[in-house]
């Protein structure tokens, strides 16, 4: 953010500069206050988001030997039932298939054992199946920890993207025909206009500090990118970083109605054309949004899509 407290104060001392009634030196300063903390909040949030998400895969196991997870445990139900059924039995013949393991699938994963080993331990009554020392109550119970994670986690990612709205509308990180009129960014556009009808060829004119960084100017950078379907449903999407490299990209940033996503800036050399895969995500339509990001978050260059831009090989 720019320096126009210090500026402001310089030109208070002129005579008082208030933009619009009830606006003023005072006002901007609680105003960059109250978007300070809304960074800390944001800071706060997406370090609570990774470690719940580290939480909800060290549930569920990041590998099928992973012996901390109850994926270890489940992989072992398969040869158990055979070995107390008999490979003729129903129920061995029913045994629930895997699938594909994806955060999504969890759950379903876990229900699908629970239902059928409820019907294995019906048919051992009384001697229940158990895979060592684990049991369907330990599965059970597992399951009730992983649903109440992910409720953390879809509560997070819901608070973590209003935060992020209310930071863009508070800064008017946003394209100007979107932009709050009461924004940070649009209060500091007129705080320039003023003082250049104020004080023209005078030295706090002169003086006006950039709004925003001299590396983007007021106006963002585009970028092209473009992307497909995969078959497993997964978005895959690849851009050309924009020329010149904008070397302080840390993320890339996805919007598609309320699903946020973001994933690591892997090269902002205009010569190569990165590509990322998210999953969970369901586009309809074009895509709402796809930005450049720096370590504040904030907006650094606006992808425009282009259909004819080929798949990286």
């Amino acid at each position: 953010m720019c320096n126009c407290p210090a500026h402001w104060a310089e030109a208070d001392l002129a005579g008082a500069i208030l933009l619009v009634l009830g606006y003023g030196r005072p006002e901007l300063q609680a105003q960059r206050a109250e978007y300070f903390a809304l960074q800390q909040d944001i800071a706060q949030l997406e370090s609570d988001l990774q470690v719940a998400l580290a939480a909800r895969d060290g549930l569920f196991g990041i590998s099928p030997d992973d012996d901390d997870g109850v994926w270890f445990r489940i992989k072992l139900f398969k040869s158990l039932v055979l070995a107390r059924l008999g490979a003729r039995h129903v129920l061995s013949r029913t045994i629930p298939n895997l699938g594909r393991i994806t955060p999504q699938n969890y759950l379903d994963i876990l229900q699908r054992f629970i239902d059928h080993w409820e019907r294995v331990n019906a048919a051992l009554a009384p001697t229940p199946l158990t895979l060592g020392v684990f049991t369907l109550a330990d599965l059970q119970t597992l399951a009730t920890a992983l649903q109440a994670k992910i409720t953390e986690i879809d509560t997070l990612q819901a608070t973590l993207r209003i935060r992020r709205q209310e930071r863009e509308q508070l800064f008017g990180d946003e394209p100007e025909d979107v932009r709050e009129a009461t924004s940070i960014v649009a209060r500091l556009t007129l705080y320039h206009a003023v003082i250049a009808a104020t004080f023209p060829n005078q030295p706090l004119a002169d003086s006006l500090p950039d709004i925003f960084a001299p590396e983007t100017g007021t106006s963002l950078p585009d970028f092209s990118f473009n992307w497909i379907v995969l078959l497993n449903g997964d978005i895959k999407l690849w851009y050309v970083p924009p020329s010149p490299a904008l070397g302080n990209a840390v993320s890339l940033f996805l919007r598609e109605g309320a699903v946020d996503a973001t994933s690591a800036v892997t090269s902002t050399n205009p010569a190569s054309t990165p590509a990322h895969t998210f999953s969970g995500i369901t586009l309809v339509g074009e895509l709402d949004e796809l930005e450049l990001h720096n370590a504040a978050g904030l907006t650094i260059a606006r992808g425009v899509r282009d259909a004819s831009l080929p798949e990286p090989i």
